[in-house]
């Protein structure tokens, strides 16, 4: 395999048995540990070129073709994970007020410090001055992307979590779940308790009704061969909430290692899904005025769908 971390731009002929791989898929490969989404990037952006002409992530190679491949990064430590978070702020903050901010949280990156997390998000913004007395209001799976609302001072902070704690905040999310929706819209109303003494940090439904109640709304978007995409509601904002309401359902959330279906989850892969497909999408809530604030859909989870809809 060549040596990707060369710094120079490589010319690769595609030979006879690598004929008709997905120019996406080729890339992951010759590129190892870069990132889907700069992946997607440099090829949209023209940066990667076939026979000397722009071509989709969907092509497909055939003998012979000519790859421009350009020098791309791939030390994703750390503290580059830090710095993307620092001076590539601007580029994911949805909104910003004196008293709150919203931004995009990119997937692949935990939301606080953990033991085995040396850079995280809350970390990486505080380094910066002006953001020193950030808090969290909520909190975010480490492979969910989307909104995440970070409070600047203490007073905000507090008025925030009891909005949150009334249940007066709609949150709606983008999932890709296993498996077939039966009906247009499902209402799940399970209470969730955290699995005690286990290593793995799960949840699990409450056999005996003392867990915590939580309540799911999930309808149906688009329905593909053997997953389904849909749109999910809470309305409480339980750890986990969505992974184990859409398994209590017999359909898991696509892409999910600790609660999802294996055997989809490799078929899934297949069409470019590379994590838990769980994106929040928008959140709407009522402090000193109205805010309704949308986070864009992820390009990997765009060339997703975009190959799921070649396949129906």
């Amino acid at each position: 395999m060549p040596d990707s971390n060369k710094i120079t731009v490589r010319k690769i002929k595609i030979p006879a048995e690598q004929e008709g791989q997905r120019l996406d898929n080729y890339l992951r490969k010759i590129l190892t540990g870069v990132p889907n989404s700069l992946i997607y990037k440099i090829i949209r952006g023209g940066q990667v070129r076939v026979n000397s002409g722009r071509v989709k992530p969907l092509y497909r190679l055939k003998t012979n073709d000519i790859v421009r491949i350009p020098p791309v990064s791939v030390d994703l430590t750390s503290q580059s994970i830090s710095n993307f978070l620092t001076r590539g702020l601007k580029k994911i903050i949805l909104y910003e007020n004196d008293d709150f901010m919203v931004i995009n949280k990119p997937a692949g990156i935990a939301v606080h410090s953990g033991s085995k997390i040396e850079h995280d998000i809350m970390s990486s913004l505080k380094s910066v001055e002006k953001y020193k007395s950030l808090s969290l209001v909520h909190r975010l799976d480490k492979n969910t992307s989307g909104c995440l609302i970070l409070a600047k001072n203490y007073q905000t902070a507090s008025a925030l979590g009891k909005i949150f704690m009334s249940g007066a905040v709609e949150k709606n999310y983008m999932s890709l779940l296993s498996g077939t929706l039966k009906g247009d819209i499902i209402a799940v109303e399970h209470s969730l308790v955290r699995n005690k003494g286990n290593k793995s940090n799960s949840v699990s439904l409450s056999e005996d009704g003392k867990g915590k109640d939580a309540l799911s709304y999930i309808s149906l978007l688009r329905q593909y061969k053997e997953c389904c995409l849909v749109n999910i509601k809470i309305e409480t904002g339980r750890m986990h909430q969505i992974r184990v309401h859409a398994l209590s359902i017999g359909q898991p959330v696509c892409g999910d290692t600790k609660y999802g279906d294996k055997e989809v989850n490799k078929r899934l892969r297949e069409y470019g899904l590379k994590r838990m497909f769980l994106h929040s999408k928008n959140i709407s809530f009522f402090y000193k005025g109205k805010h309704t604030i949308e986070a864009p859909q992820p390009d990997d989870l765009t060339l997703v769908i975009d190959n799921l809809k070649n396949d129906l």
